[in-house]
Parts: structure tokens; sequence; C-alpha cells
């Protein structure tokens, strides 16, 4: 099978917490603890994966049972993975905690020695590579921004385009700024900022304005806004609306990761953007649905 989308970046456990009636303080609480296999860029992967999109996945575990149990789990998806295992360090694990309204709140543990390093990165990833994807958490990392740099240069110097998902407005926000950001993520074919990324890179709090003005530094920009859809922003076309699709929502981790994957999937197989879009919305919901992030 010929891989055509590389996905390269985090691969983790999630440890997914629900507590529909509220954690009580200082007591114990009755609710779920759910672990399974993690990581945005590796969701991505598997997502584009189940949406007919050959896909190979690239990242760092610990050599150790959880991450033989991660590389496992995320290859039972019809990913290609090539895991980096380090011993020193175990593989990483992120904790959400999941409300009764189906939203989730994360705490990540982000161990320089679980990213890659920018000795890591091989052009031999790239065989048979039509598409990179990319996340904000291997740029947010200082030990692996000069991987992220490499992958990048590698795919501009292939005539391979590639996209970012931001990832995380919070820690953007706690250490870094919007311009050197712009600029990081400048040449991209496709940006996936969710709604409060976008305004926090532009400034513009309307998401269709934002996603627009983000046109500066991607070829297409959609900017994702949960119950309310998304919005596709293309140059030289007309932005686009896509409504979302109607879930029992049980846990909004992944549903981004999904999304993109979506998405990705129809761009690599030649649909327009409307199509994309569409398949990523019903992608999206189909894992609002489920307990965990696949």
């Amino acid at each position: 099978m010929t891989a055509r989308l590389l996905c390269v970046g985090d691969l983790n456990a999630d440890i997914t917490v629900a507590a529909p009636s509220g954690i009580a303080d200082g007591s114990d609480t009755a609710g779920t603890v759910a672990m399974s296999g993690g990581g945005s860029a590796a969701n991505v992967a598997a997502w584009a994966a189940e949406c007919g999109s050959p896909s190979r996945f690239v990242g760092v575990v610990g050599a150790d049972a959880l991450g033989d149990f991660l590389a496992d789990e995320l290859a039972g998806h019809g990913v290609d993975v090539r895991a980096i295992r380090r011993d020193d360090a175990p593989s990483r694990a992120i904790a959400a905690i999941v409300g009764s309204d189906g939203n989730r709140s994360m705490v990540s543990s982000l161990d320089p020695a679980t990213v890659l390093a920018p000795s890591d990165v091989a052009p031999t990833w790239f065989d048979d590579i039509g598409w990179l994807h990319l996340t904000g958490y291997t740029y947010l990392q200082p030990t692996a921004r000069g991987a992220f740099t490499r992958l990048v240069e590698i795919a501009a110097e292939a005539g391979i385009p590639w996209s970012i998902d931001p990832s995380s407005a919070a820690m953007l926000n706690d250490t870094e700024q919007p311009s050197d950001v712009l600029a990081a993520f400048s040449g991209a074919a496709v940006m996936f900022p969710s709604h409060d990324e976008a305004a926090w890179m532009t400034g513009v709090a309307e998401p269709t304005a934002a996603g627009e003005r983000l046109l500066d530094i991607a070829d297409t920009v959609v900017v994702t806004c949960g119950d309310r859809g998304a919005v596709v922003a293309r140059r030289d076309r007309a932005t686009l609306h896509v409504d979302a699709v109607p879930a029992d929502l049980v846990n909004t981790l992944g549903c981004g990761d999904a999304f993109a994957g979506g998405f990705l999937a129809g761009r690599l197989a030649g649909v327009d953007d409307a199509d994309c879009a569409a398949q990523a919305v019903r992608v999206a919901a189909r894992v609002a649905s489920i307990a965990t992030s696949r």
C-alpha cells in the first residue's frame, strides 16, 4: 500500500476521565476512566486512513510496554507506523477531563525526551508521500522546533504540500508571539485552526474574517467552530461555511483531529473543498459520539 499522507508528531496514551455529575472535591466521584491511543498527529493519521487515505505516522514513544501498545494500536487502524523508541523517558500520557456537556479539558506532560529531535528527521519518511501534516505540539517544544523546521524544508524541496494544526491557543498564548507563529506556519497549503486559535493568531474574533486574514500565510484556512460548523477560506475562491452534523455529544476529545483527517483524505482524493468539509464534519460528529478520540 502506498502511503500518501505523512503525519509527524505526537503519539500518546489518552487517559479520559468522565464525571457527568461533577467531581466531588476531596472525596470520591462516580464516573468512568478509560485509556486509549491518542495524540493529535496520530489521530489525524488514523481518521484519514479510516476515510480511505493511506497514511504513515512518525513519532516518539518510550521503549516500554506502553510504547508497544501505542504503536500497535495505531497500526491496527491501518496506519504505517514508524515509531522512534527512546530508553530515557516513559511513553507520554495526557489526562482529559470530560464534563457533563462533553467538552474536555486536557493536562499534558510535555517531556522533551518524548518529542522529535532534529537529528531524528529522515528524508526516507517522505518516500511515496503526497502530503505532510504537522501539529503545533511539535512546534511548541523548543527541542523539537528544529525538527519542525527541517520537515517543512524537506517537504518544500520535494514539492510536497503540507498542513498545520496550531493545536492549542492556551499553550501558544503562554509561550509564543503571534508574529513568530505566523512566520513559522507560513507556506502551509492548509491550516486547521480552531476558532480560538484563529482569533489568537489574528486578533480578529469573527471566524470568517479571521480565516480570510490567515490567507496571507496559507492557501486554505479551515476554521473549526464546534457545533457551529466550520469556515473554509481559500485564496481566489468564495469562502464556504459548512454546518456541523448533529451528534449525541459524549466527548469532544479528538474531534478537531478527526475533522482534519477527514478533510485531508478528501483533498488527497481530489474532491472539492465543499465535499472535503462535508466529510470532515461527519467524521468529527462520529468522534464526538464516542468516549475516546479513536
